[in-house]
């Protein structure tokens, strides 16, 4: 008897599971009494099975409600194939569109409430289940960040952070290091406020997706990790919005060399307005190719956006190329039509170091822009055969500061110094250009303990 009940249940639950069910209408889903239980839809299924299909030509919407200290984990399985339309509503009002075919994909959202909106076309067959699971908040201790006008922060791995500027709080999101973990940037949410308990603005992936800045309404930002045991390799970069209001598409990005390539391709699209992309690196990078418009222009950055860090103008041009990239942070800024940027983590130190007739660049400390102690330079560049070069030096900014000095020594084609200029505090270079000629030529900075913004020169080599 227990058998035949047992094969009676199974036999009703597979029809269920086969037949089309109908969710047309408003559905209200409050919070359980018992928040540890498992709202499956339609409770028929479950996460180990395939979507059920839903029936044709009917509007289905659920409203989900969240107590406060809580937020829902949300595993959504469908498959709904144009014209059929499913989207999730945010407590905000932010809508994330779901197309196509899905499986559990992990969804996270903070009180009091979002919403499934289900319109499912007459003529296409459409599956959708999903799973509600209520989860407490996690433990708010935060890291505080004070920004200033001048330098931007790194967060990596942001756990809980509160972030304050003078004015206003900027933050764009890197994609994570692994494709795996990439949909888990939406349990990274970000409130318009000091505390958790303000004002929900965005997820991560939400700010990844949309490709523009998340602003702050005010002075503070807070970024919350849901689930802090998840690290997905991901950093956001925070600084004072008045210095990147400018840029309508703004994104943060680090290159990641691939087995088959050890180059990253960066695509701005400024077509209707200024685009840029801050570029993450721990390690010297080189910018092999710029593709831009003849009439654009490309601007480069290095830390914060202001003039005083602009390291280089890019019009029109293939030579100069490749160009050593040594900053932490950098920043590629287009002023209109699109461009293709190509970003190498290939050892092109010979390359970079060999003189070829006109040859132009230029060379900065690690951390140029940025007080540190870490700004040593050390460049040499050289002729293949016994070729003579006029190399033409341009002092843009010196950072002479106390102990710290700046030294050009040139060499003949038998390797002997035929001129060594060492320049210091009280003996600065003047910005003009200074020739020195000969088959090399080394160029050392040294800060000799100082705190230093670090030195910025153009070249060109005749």
């Amino acid at each position: 008897m227990n058998f035949l009940l047992i094969f009676s249940i199974f036999l009703i639950a597979q029809v269920l599971a086969n037949e089309p069910y109908d969710c047309n209408g408003i559905n209200e889903i409050s919070a359980p009494a018992n928040l540890n239980s498992i709202i499956n839809y339609p409770s028929f299924w479950n996460v180990n099975q395939t979507a059920p299909i839903y029936q044709l030509n009917q509007n289905c919407r659920w409203n989900i409600e969240i107590p406060r200290g809580f937020f829902v984990f949300l595993s959504l399985s469908a498959d709904t194939p144009s014209p059929s339309n499913l989207q999730l509503t945010y407590s905000n009002g932010k809508i994330d569109k779901v197309s196509g075919y899905v499986e559990n994909a992990p969804y996270f959202f903070v009180a009091p409430k979002f919403s499934i909106v289900l319109q499912a076309a007459s003529l296409v067959v459409g599956k959708l289940g999903f799973e509600v699971k209520y989860v407490k908040m996690p433990e708010f201790n935060p890291v505080n960040y004070s920004l200033s006008t001048s330098d931007p922060e790194v967060i990596t791995n942001p756990t809980s952070s509160r972030i304050t500027a003078p004015s206003q709080v900027s933050l764009i999101a890197s994609r994570t290091a692994s494709y795996d973990f990439y949909y888990f940037t939406r349990c990274f949410v970000v409130f318009d406020g000091p505390t958790a308990n303000s004002t929900f603005l965005a997820n991560l992936f939400q700010v990844l997706d949309s490709g523009k800045q998340l602003v702050s309404s005010g002075k503070t930002l807070i970024v919350v990790n849901l689930m802090p045991e998840v690290v997905v390799g991901n950093s956001i970069l925070v600084q004072e919005y008045s210095n990147v209001k400018q840029f309508a598409n703004y994104r943060l990005e680090i290159c990641t060399p691939t087995s088959t390539s050890s180059s990253c391709y960066l695509n701005l699209d400024a077509s209707y307005n200024t685009s840029a992309i801050s570029l993450i690196s721990n390690s010297t990078s080189f910018l092999k190719a710029v593709h831009i418009a003849p009439t654009s222009s490309l601007d480069v950055y290095y830390g914060a956006i202001k003039t005083s860090n602009l390291v280089e103008s890019y019009q029109f041009r293939t030579s100069g190329f490749p160009q050593k990239l040594n900053n932490y942070i950098t920043t590629f800024v287009l002023d209109s039509n699109t461009g293709l940027l190509e970003v190498s983590y290939e050892n092109l130190t010979t390359s970079w170091q060999t003189s070829a007739k006109n040859r132009v660049g230029f060379v900065t400390s690690p951390n140029f822009g940025t007080v540190s102690y870490d700004q040593d330079v050390t460049e040499f560049f050289a002729g293949n055969g016994n070729g003579i070069f006029n190399y033409t030096t341009r002092i843009i900014d010196s950072g002479l500061i106390g102990k710290a000095t700046l030294q050009f020594i040139t060499y003949d084609n038998s390797d002997n110094v035929v001129e060594n200029r060492v320049y210091s505090e009280k003996n600065v270079p003047a910005k003009i250009g200074q020739v020195s000629q000969g088959k090399s030529l080394r160029i050392l900075y040294r800060t000799n303990g100082e705190n230093t913004t670090g030195i910025l020169m153009d070249f060109s080599i005749l």
